[in-house]
């Protein structure tokens, strides 16, 4: 369980959760933008579907929603198959976001590359993790 933290002017891009299944709670708004944003079922465990993850990208909107959420929001989530953002935050205080994720598979642990990115550091664990790869499916991180 961890607090993120999105900071005025920073984002978090498109991607995809290491783990299957995620409880999110807002705990405050960011003042102007910071909209969470997916794609729901957008690949699944036997298909990383390429094409529909690169229209996405490139800016197609079609598949694309966009929740309103307000403090107190609880969301339930399936982020290893939902491509998903949170949008830049224009206002000036943080947003904070409660994250509880789980994993159908013990020992699943993010890539080393996954890790430093979200938190800036990985621990000797993640990098005797990444030769084991603890997964419930084939599917990129």
């Amino acid at each position: 369980m961890i607090v993120n933290v999105l900071t005025p002017e920073s984002q978090f891009n498109w991607h995809f959760d290491t783990n299957e299944f995620t409880i999110t709670m807002l705990l405050k708004s960011a003042v102007s933008g910071g909209h969470f944003e997916y794609a729901p079922n957008l690949r699944n465990a036997n298909d990383e579907c390429y094409k529909d993850v690169g229209a996405v990208l490139r800016g197609d909107t079609q598949q694309v929603t966009r929740l309103n959420l307000a403090p107190g929001d609880l969301q339930l989530f399936l982020g290893r198959f939902s491509l998903h953002r949170v949008t830049k935050n224009t206002g000036l205080s943080d947003r904070l976001l409660l994250i509880m994720s789980f994993a159908e598979k013990p020992g699943m642990i993010g890539s080393v590359e996954r890790t430093r990115e979200l938190y800036g550091k990985v621990t000797d664990r993640h990098i005797e993790a990444q030769a084991q790869r603890v997964r419930a499916d084939g599917l990129m991180d």
